[in-house]
């Protein structure tokens, strides 16, 4: 405490460091439309930017017979996700479902993968975004794993992906929480029902009239955020399966529904409606009210979203080496091109002592994404880092470590996509 007292220059790019942090690393969701303006068939699959409030064109369209399912059993996806057996070595079928709509998405980020279920379905299934193949686990059905009977007037209408690097969701009825794994042994858990917080009064999780539909979200802190068809938000706890309602959103317009909900790279939700076609909302999580202005399509109507950002409720803490960080160092290493386009930035050190450095890509969490050794020997000297090409587009941290593994610079880099 004393050495940062002692230092008011070191305090203030630590606090900078601190807000900074705060912002979210991908601009980018996916969502679910109808394949034209004014249709409501819930088939297409595309990227959304979440800063321009712009479409791209249909990635997929989720309901063609033309699209092979690769149908494996749990030891082959075992092997699929350890690398022994390679995806093109699955047989694949033509059995997707007839054009009934897809319910809910779930976008995972790690694996380059949209998780997804069909409204007459309860199948879990994924597209690999690399090479828009579709696979389904012949057993990974929710209702199979709940030991309810599926309905087709009862679908599963909310995925999320959360830090754990589970997916989860919650049935209309909040008697069951599941949880899927995403790597690994495949398989659907019951985690079991969810339990009223005695705050609820009336707005009990287990109205499958009021809470149906809807999406969910995730936080940092082991905690899922259900909004609702009806715009009613419950925080749900993972581990406790605590159902806390916390408000219902404000703001919208009359008749809104919401459909689908994500995280924008701001750490606000933006909430969707099948209904309301022309636009999607963004709310403050803090208020849950919408905030001024909505975002303009006239497009489509979004009936599912889902991005890789969180929220953040939980500060994360920043390695404790950051506090030895000379502040007057900082303007010896400089970073170039910034935005990165390219996949390569280059790192000059510019009159840093002789020695071996640790160069550390790390996204806006403080988690390590790549490193790389500069043995620097040089007055001017600079090393080219590759950024790995699976990287999001969004902010980043370019961290330089001595050999003490002491914080020597700290520079803010955008990673831009095509």
């Amino acid at each position: 405490m004393k050495q940062i007292l002692s230092c008011p220059s070191f305090l203030i790019v630590l606090v900078f460091f601190l807000t900074e942090v705060q912002g979210q690393s991908d601009r980018i969701a996916y969502a679910v439309t109808a394949i034209n303006n004014g249709e409501k068939e819930w088939i297409a699959l595309r990227k959304l930017d979440t800063r321009k409030g712009k479409f791209g064109s249909m990635l997929l369209n989720m309901t063609d017979k033309r699209a092979a399912v690769k149908q494996l059993s749990a030891p082959e996806m075992v092997a699929v996700n350890a690398g022994i057996v390679p995806l093109h070595n699955i047989s694949a079928n033509n059995n997707q479902p007839g054009n009934t709509g897809v319910a809910a998405i779930a976008y995972d980020r790690k694996l380059n993968r949209i998780y997804y279920v069909f409204m007459s379905d309860d199948q879990l299934r994924y597209i690999d975004l690399a090479t828009m193949a579709t696979y389904a686990v012949a057993e990974n059905r929710f209702s199979k794993a709940g030991n309810y009977v599926f309905q087709p007037g009862d679908p599963i209408t909310r995925l999320v992906i959360a830090p754990d690097d589970y997916g989860y969701t919650i049935t209309n009825d909040g008697n069951h929480l599941l949880r899927f794994s995403t790597n690994g042994t495949p398989g659907v858990t019951d985690l079991g029902s969810l339990v009223d917080d005695p705050h609820n009064n009336d707005m009990t999780i287990h109205s499958s009239c009021a809470n149906a539909g809807g999406d969910m979200v995730a936080d940092n802190d082991g905690n899922l955020y259900l909004v609702t068809a009806s715009n009613r938000v419950f925080k749900v706890n993972v581990t406790t399966r605590l159902a806390t309602y916390l408000a219902t959103i404000t703001g919208l317009p009359a008749q809104f529904t919401t459909n689908g909900a994500a995280v924008n790279e701001d750490g606000q939700v933006i909430v969707s409606s099948s209904i309301i076609t022309n636009a999607y909302y963004i709310v403050d999580p803090q208020t849950w009210k919408v905030l001024p202005g909505e975002v303009n399509q006239q497009l489509y109507g979004i009936a599912d979203l889902a991005s890789s950002n969180v929220l953040l409720t939980r500060k994360t803490n920043l390695p404790v080496t950051i506090i030895s960080w000379p502040f007057k160092q900082a303007n010896k290493v400089r970073v170039f091109p910034n935005p990165v386009l390219f996949d390569e930035v280059s790192v000059q050190f510019r009159e840093l002592p002789a020695g071996n450095y640790t160069i550390e890509l790390a996204n806006v969490l403080g988690t390590t994404v790549m490193q790389q050794k500069a043995i620097i020997t040089r007055n001017v000297q600079t090393e080219m880092l590759h950024i790995p090409i699976i990287t999001a587009q969004g902010f980043y941290y370019i961290r330089v470590l001595n050999e003490k593994k002491n914080v020597v610079s700290i520079q803010k880099l955008a990673v831009e996509r095509d």
